[in-house]
């Protein structure tokens, strides 16, 4: 993975947040999106990687997992395309 720091938004209800964005920018508040959301948004909880080897290998073995039923997935749509033809 990108052993990069994930920060959290401070706001649990990002949707709402996101609407609130937008009416606030539709009612002239802030002249556009980035304003708003530099001024009504703002960090949360920041999660840095585990720093365990033992971690770091068992979410390596899950990414190849999941890139290995991805192209079990994207095979399965060419098939399922094909007999749909």
């Amino acid at each position: 993975m990108t052993g990069c720091p994930i920060v959290l938004p401070r706001e649990g209800e990002s949707v709402l947040l996101g609407a609130a964005i937008l009416g606030a920018v539709a009612a002239k508040k802030y002249p556009s999106l980035h304003h708003a959301m530099k001024a009504m948004n703002a960090p949360g909880q920041v999660i840095h990687p585990s720093k365990d080897p033992k971690v770091k290998k068992y979410h390596d073995a899950k990414y190849c997992i999941f890139r290995e039923l991805y192209e079990q997935q994207v095979s399965h749509r060419s098939i399922m395309a094909e007999a749909l033809s």
